[in-house]
């Protein structure tokens, strides 16, 4: 008679409460991938200073008309330049110490940025080289990355999923565990390229040399995993 209270007590337990009493495992795995990179992105600019801001102004946008010709001729694309930046200030005379004397302006400066995305590394030199030839005075970063992550953001994710197992059945040997399935997994972490140290390639054909090293997709995978003994 107490066998059959017994299972019929447990007939009328979820399910789903067993399983939320089953021990778990959780293990966060990580995955990176170095890969060479396929574009470069460069923040190039104007600078312009005049007396008026009119003049300023005009030649400022002189020179970047410059730019854009040439960037044109390298082959770079509309799509591939953006404004990323553009300013008028005044420029104010210097009356340091002189408590007698009220700043006035005496000009005006016009900065004009714009962003340029090189999908052909072998060009980028020359690039550089002809932008700064031909107006662009001021460079204010380079930075290399890959026109289409995704495939290798996925590498990066079998790679996290494999370190996660390697980790767990580590951790389950030593505990005297068996790993029966997986609860839940759940992804997260920074998977976007970014510049990682290692292997350098000096482009020394181009006209400005450039170092373009290789670039990191990383991934993150937190897994619970079902463990039983």
């Amino acid at each position: 008679m107490k066998q059959l209270i017994l299972a019929a007590a447990l007939a009328c337990v979820p399910v789903g409460a067993l399983a939320e009493d089953m021990a778990t495992l959780t293990i966060r795995g990580t995955g990176q991938i170095d890969v060479a990179p396929d574009m470069a992105t460069i923040q190039l600019g104007v600078l312009s200073q005049a007396e008026t801001a009119g003049q300023a102004l005009a030649d400022n946008s002189a020179d970047l008309e410059a730019v854009l010709a040439v960037l044109a001729i390298a082959g770079i694309e509309g799509r591939d330049i953006q404004t990323s930046q553009f300013s008028v200030q005044p420029v104010w005379s210097d009356y340091s110490g002189q408590s007698d004397r009220t700043p006035a302006i005496t000009g005006f400066t016009v900065t004009n940025e714009v962003a340029v995305r090189v999908r052909d590394l072998g060009k980028l030199g020359e690039v550089l080289d002809a932008v700064t030839q031909d107006g662009a005075n001021l460079i204010r970063g380079l930075s290399f990355g890959l026109a289409d992550p995704d495939p290798v953001a996925d590498e990066a994710r079998l790679a996290a999923m494999a370190d996660a197992r390697a980790r767990a059945d580590l951790l389950a040997d030593a505990a005297g565990v068996e790993i029966t399935g997986i609860r839940s997994i759940t992804e997260g972490g920074d998977e976007r390229p970014f510049p990682a140290a290692g292997r350098l390639e000096m482009a020394m054909q181009q006209a400005v040399p450039i170092a373009e090293g290789e670039v990191t997709v990383s991934a993150t995978v937190t897994v619970v995993y079902e463990i039983d003994g």
